[in-house]
């Protein structure tokens, strides 16, 4: 019997009863594989991923196939976490149809329980409309990398009470559109607690301190596998890139030196093929 899927429902509960929940960005099918034994809510299959296992410089640089095949990886050995798929840059900002399109794709053909959009007032009808059409969505505000040029970069955003009161009208734009909870990025930690307490849908800190409903963290950040470096924000918890390179090594090593395969690793053909073979191949030269 496979472990029971965490739902919506469970996750408001986890918020009533201040039990934190726990996120993870996850892109790949031996990540998800692992996380979700370990118990993760949540999985977000997010810009991230193309970042920093395929290389892409920029979030708007990355192409809507490769979150859909990492969502579809992602989704295939997942049984416990809520798998949610973040809706690719340009996608759901022009039009409710595209948007509710584009979120049925990544559900259909990806697997994913939900969708991930950086949101605010301006695309908020937008956003509803894929909620009407009966896929969650976890809205993220905050810092929005694929909105980083008209967010004046990458920065700690709430610092001032203007910028507060801009992104708190965004929530309670998103929060009557049906969103079902908040990622929470990059802002400083007083208005982070302060939506965690003003809104029953729970509030995920991704940079933005303790005192929340729960926290996401990249799961390349968390183990140190990445094309690129970690953000100076993020929690690390081990180095995996040192072991792949020693591991990495000793097999070229081996390789230059003829000490691979080894002797149990390597096949034989049965007693008397070798003769029988060379025969032939005698005949057949002969001829």
């Amino acid at each position: 019997m496979g472990m029971r899927k965490v739902t919506i429902n469970q996750l408001h509960r986890m918020k009533s009863q201040k039990s934190p929940i726990v996120a993870l960005g996850v892109y790949d099918a031996p990540m998800a594989s692992i996380a979700d034994q370990i118990g993760f809510e949540i999985f977000v299959i997010g810009n991230s991923g193309p970042m920093s296992l395929f290389g892409c410089k920029q979030s708007t640089e990355v192409d809507p196939r490769e979150l859909l095949y990492m969502t579809q990886g992602v989704s295939r050995v997942t049984e416990r976490a809520l798998v949610v798929a973040t809706m690719p840059y340009m996608s759901y900002q022009s039009s409710k149809s595209e948007a509710v399109k584009t979120a049925a794709w990544l559900v259909k053909k990806g697997g994913a329980d939900c969708v991930q959009c950086h949101g605010n007032k301006a695309i908020v009808e937008n956003i509803q409309a894929i909620v009407q059409a009966g896929i969650p969505v976890l809205a993220h505000i905050g810092l929005q990398s694929v909105n980083k040029v008209s967010q004046g970069g990458y920065r700690v955003h709430g610092k001032t009470a203007e910028e507060v009161k801009a992104i708190v009208e965004d929530a309670l734009a998103l929060v009557k559109a049906g969103v079902f909870a908040f990622t929470a990025e990059l802002m400083v930690n007083q208005l982070a607690v302060y939506l965690s307490h003003k809104f029953t849908a729970p509030v995920l800190s991704l940079g933005s301190g303790p005192n929340t409903d729960g926290s996401y963290l990249v799961s390349g950040d968390a183990v140190g596998y990445s094309a690129f470096p970690s953000p100076k924000t993020a929690a690390q918890y081990t180095e995996v890139m040192p072991l792949i390179e020693v591991g990495l090594n000793s097999f070229v090593e081996e390789v230059r030196h003829n000490k691979i395969p080894y002797p149990e690793n390597i096949h034989h053909m049965n007693p008397g093929e070798k003769e029988l073979f060379e025969s032939m191949l005698t005949e057949k030269e002969g001829r």
